[in-house]
């Protein structure tokens, strides 16, 4: 029971920096992977929730991790994501490297959809199925469409404007 609850420091200093590792490597493999992966979710709340959900289970029902270094790996996620969401909030390039950008896929009713690696990769069939949800089933009288940082589409029609958080 007692090596469920105690580590060595060496150990849990082990675990926060393999945490800080695989939560660096999982941020990029996202960010990498494109904005299908994390549809609904910035790419630091996917690895977060992941994370955290892995990192519960296997603390809960396995003697390894020790519970000391589950807790370790834990407070280092959380302090990695706060700072991570603070790095975020005050630097432009910090956002510019870890956010996915607001893509334009239509204007003034012109389709324009990129088919590079790091674009919205969404075909015309998704995106169309998208814009019908939202009662658009033409592109005529469609000013703006775009594909939000979180996989969402926004679209702005003539004068008025109807946001979808998909």
């Amino acid at each position: 029971m007692s090596d469920w609850f105690g580590s060595s420091w060496a150990t849990i200093a082990y675990v926060a920096a393999s945490t800080t590792a695989i939560y660096c490597s999982a941020v990029l493999a996202i960010r990498v992977a494109g904005r299908r992966t994390v549809a609904r979710f910035s790419g630091f709340d996917i690895v977060i929730t992941i994370a955290l959900g892995s990192l519960i289970a296997s603390t809960a029902v396995s003697r390894d991790p020790s519970y000391a270094q589950g807790t370790t790996a834990l407070v280092t996620l959380l302090v990695l994501q706060v700072t991570a969401a603070g790095l975020r909030q005050r630097f432009a390039v910090v956002r510019r490297l870890l956010d996915f950008p607001p893509c334009v896929v239509v204007r003034d009713g012109h389709l324009r959809l990129p088919s590079t690696p790091l674009g919205p990769q969404v075909s015309e069939d998704e995106l169309f199925s998208r814009l019908r949800e939202q009662g658009v089933f033409s592109l005529e009288g469609v000013r703006v469409v775009i594909i939000e940082p979180t996989g969402g589409v926004s679209v702005e029609r003539g004068g008025e404007q109807k946001n979808d958080v998909n």
